[in-house]
């Protein structure tokens, strides 16, 4: 699985986090490298420079429990798009 971070292999370094329905934060998770390098250059066509990171699989439920964030995972052949106000939770 891969996130997106605001630095290259540092989950510590910030988690990016979209935004639900409600407006609650929930990190995504690309099973696809590709694809989640593909969300990255979306970001960054709109100003944000951010990483994809390679997390192990059984880390997952682990790291968002801890957070206390929900999260997705994106499954190859998704579109996903960020959205410009999703923006505000790019620091988790």
């Amino acid at each position: 699985m891969f996130m997106i971070t605001r630095l290259q292999d540092d989950i510590e370094s910030g988690a990016y986090a979209s935004a639900d329905a409600d407006g609650h934060a929930v990190i995504q998770f690309f099973v696809n490298k590709d694809d989640a390098v593909t969300y990255t250059t979306h970001l960054e066509a709109i100003g944000e420079s951010l990483c994809v990171t390679d997390v192990g699989t059984d880390d997952i439920d682990k790291l968002c429990n801890v957070l206390g964030h929900p999260y997705t995972v994106v499954e190859p052949g998704e579109i996903v798009i960020p959205r410009l106000e999703t923006l505000q939770y790019d620091e988790l």
